[in-house]
């Protein structure tokens, strides 16, 4: 019933949706300049017009392109607004024009592009943003290497890298986006014969940019961009309308994985059907206590795994559960999984039959994905010589007290024959002794106590007494439904513990986000102080940079104490000091110290928002392992660990990721005083 219920998130992004007085948003997007992104633009204004549509030009850059300043006859242009820059006239955006005039729907080419320095904003996005809020409707165009998350990857494949970006978040906030999309011959066609650039330039772009292979490559981005895009806007509508299973409208696939020395395997196998069905997958593994109750010898399988999940590009999910098929289900199901692939089973049918495993109950289960069964190819023989011998504990101790237990459930049963002839049911008060143990001390002395329990009332209170004889068929039939009954409800109270292990740590998880938040809340808001001395004269800008700088060493503290919690190594936190370099704000210890090669890695993540250091693919030669700190899009700051990645379990992973995210919200709007 509950997979039934619409997602409340899902729902409120439908309702907002709908209801928001907030502009529409409409983005032409390209694979490259030329494609027609302009002209296909202004072609919608036109046929926005003839039906009655307020519609006016903002901003449109015809590049002096005949066929498109064409289109603009018969539109109304806002005349731009000029600034002077080094003796150069500049005309940018009029938004305060637009404003005023407010229109239903106004264009705003090149959606990347950066304003002059005394516009009222540093980015023309943000003028879209400003008019979107004030319930104009936007139409604007840009080119896929603008994007923040493919700049690296455009710089790779054209060797240009681009300074003007925008977020993908503007593109996921857009209500609708438009590929104009036209085959690379006829944009090289275009390209020569000058309708793109000048001649002069279109020969110097045909032989860098413009290359045949370049465009194939930004021409599968765009559509692979878009195609995400559309992918999670359907994602969401299923969710607001609890539609179950999955549709096949785009593929995504998910491995389970377990702490084995054949996770690894999976992982490979997985990446080649997603590689061959193009795929977004993820990989995932079902956590029923904390990992450090695991052996080292699977703790390094999952983690080994998990790091080669992450480089062969799967998205790594840790899932917190005692029922693996349930937890696995639930997510198939969240995330419109087509393709779910999972190690088959080694254990005997026998063996399967009573424990039952995660494969067999999905293969029984009836949904809308391919489930993939993957015979281990590793041989058994050599996977069990990597794995060291699981040392059986013994405590006699338990075993004792159990016994004891026991005994005092006899005494008391003793106690009870004296009030009442039939002894029949003084076997389930036994029960008790079998449920303790399996609360206590778990599966073994329960088996134990359950054993010792029922020979000991065959021999005191079953004909004949003081023997391990039974001639009454109902005392037969009643101690074996007792034996089984216990076992059934040793298991039981077994998995109860499991489940409390797993809240357990779900509430630590919880608890460590709300102390931590709950000091920062402590701290006072930047808001609040600046406007309360943006009237003061200037001596008081001392106070502002003393205040800042201690405000921002008390959320680095707070960031060591925290991290500490986590993970035991030294730790430092910096932030960008006023002369523009990285500055070391704390330390775990006094005494810590960070070379150049280090600083130079945190400048590296900084400028990149991405990991360095000590286990990653960037610089793992360094001792440290540095990851951003990230407000939004922006990076914030650096936190520095003397720790290898690869050996971070995914629940530390998880809860650094709070941590920084945390601070991020708390040190973000003091980075900008």
């Amino acid at each position: 019933m509950e997979l039934k219920r619409p997602s409340p998130d899902a729902l409120l992004k439908e309702v907002e949706r709908e209801e928001n007085n907030k502009g529409r948003l409409k983005i032409f997007i390209g694979y490259s300049p030329g494609v027609g992104k302009t002209y296909t633009m202004l072609n919608e204004a036109h046929v926005l017009k003839s039906r009655g549509v307020d519609v006016v030009v903002g901003f449109v850059e015809t590049h002096n392109r005949v066929e498109t300043e064409t289109l603009l006859t018969g539109l109304e242009v806002i005349p731009r607004q000029q600034f002077e820059y080094r003796g150069i006239t500049l005309g940018e955006l009029d938004l305060d024009a637009i404003l005023a005039r407010h229109p239903s729907v106004v264009l705003v080419d090149e959606l990347a592009h950066t304003n002059a320095h005394e516009s009222k904003h540093p980015k023309r996005y943000h003028d879209i943003e400003e008019l979107l809020k004030s319930g104009i409707d936007v139409y604007t165009t840009v080119n896929i290497q603008h994007f923040e998350s493919m700049n690296d990857v455009v710089a790779k494949i054209t060797g240009v890298r681009m300074q003007e970006t925008i977020p993908d978040s503007f593109l996921d906030h857009a209500d609708e986006v438009q590929v104009i999309d036209i085959p690379w011959e006829e944009l090289l066609q275009r390209l020569k014969e000058g309708k793109v650039y000048v001649p002069e330039q279109a020969r110097h772009a045909m032989d860098n940019f413009f290359q045949r292979g370049n465009l194939f490559a930004l021409r599968e981005l765009m559509l692979n961009l878009v195609a995400r895009k559309v992918d999670s806007e359907l994602l969401n509508y299923m969710r607001a309308r609890a539609i179950p299973g999955s549709w096949p409208a785009s593929e995504r696939l998910v491995v389970c994985i377990a702490a084995s020395p054949y996770a690894k395997q999976l992982i490979r196998k997985a990446y080649t059907i997603a590689k061959d069905t193009h795929a977004e997958w993820y990989a995932v593994y079902v956590s029923a206590t904390s990992l450090l109750d695991q052996s080292g010898a699977e703790q390094t399988y999952l983690t080994e795994a998990l790091n080669l999940a992450e480089e062969l590009g799967a998205k790594v999910i840790t899932l917190t559960g005692t029922d693996i098929a349930d937890e696995i289900l639930r997510f198939a199901r969240e995330h419109n999984i087509t393709h779910i692939v999972i190690g088959k089973p080694l254990r005997s049918i026998f063996v399967g039959f009573f424990r039952g495993s995660p494969a067999s109950r999905l293969l029984h289960t009836q949904g809308e994905f391919e489930l993939h069964l993957i015979s281990p190819t590793i041989e058994k023989r050599a996977a069990e010589l990597k794995v060291p011998p699981k040392q059986f504990t013994f405590s006699l101790k338990e075993y004792i007290l159990s016994l004891a237990i026991v005994a005092a459930i006899t005494l008391v049963n003793f106690f009870i024959l004296q009030r009442m002839l039939n002894p029949t049911s003084l076997l389930f008060i036994y029960l008790i002794a079998t449920i303790a143990c399996a609360l206590f001390y778990g599966t073994g002395p329960s088996l134990f106590a359950s054993i010792i329990s029922m020979l000991v009332f065959d021999y005191f209170f079953t004909v004949p007494k003081f023997s391990f004889s039974m001639y009454i068929v109902h005392d037969v039939i009643n101690a074996s439904a007792f034996f089984f009954a216990s076992i059934v409800i040793g298991q039981l109270v077994k998995t109860i513990r499991r489940q409390h292990l797993a809240l357990q740590l779900r509430l630590e998880r919880v608890s460590l986000a709300e102390d931590m938040s709950r000091e920062l809340m402590t701290l006072p808001p930047a808001e609040q102080l600046v406007e309360e001395l943006a009237s003061c004269s200037s001596e008081t800008t001392n106070i502002l940079t003393l205040l800042r700088t201690t405000i921002l060493n008390d959320i680095s503290q707070l960031m060591i104490k925290y991290v500490a919690r986590i993970i035991n190594a030294p730790s430092v936190v910096l932030f960008r000091a006023k002369d523009g370099g990285l500055q070391v704000w704390a330390r775990s210890n006094p005494e810590l110290e960070i070379s150049q090669n280090e600083k130079a890695a945190a400048e590296w993540t900084y400028s990149h928002g991405e990991i360095a250091g000590s286990g990653t693919g960037t610089l793992s030669g360094i001792a440290y392992l540095f990851m951003p700190i990230k407000s939004q899009d922006t990076t914030i700051g650096v936190m520095g660990i003397q720790y290898d990645y690869k050996n971070l379990f995914p629940e530390q992973r998880q809860l650094l990721g709070t941590i920084s995210n945390l601070t991020s919200l708390a040190a973000s709007k003091w980075i900008k005083i």
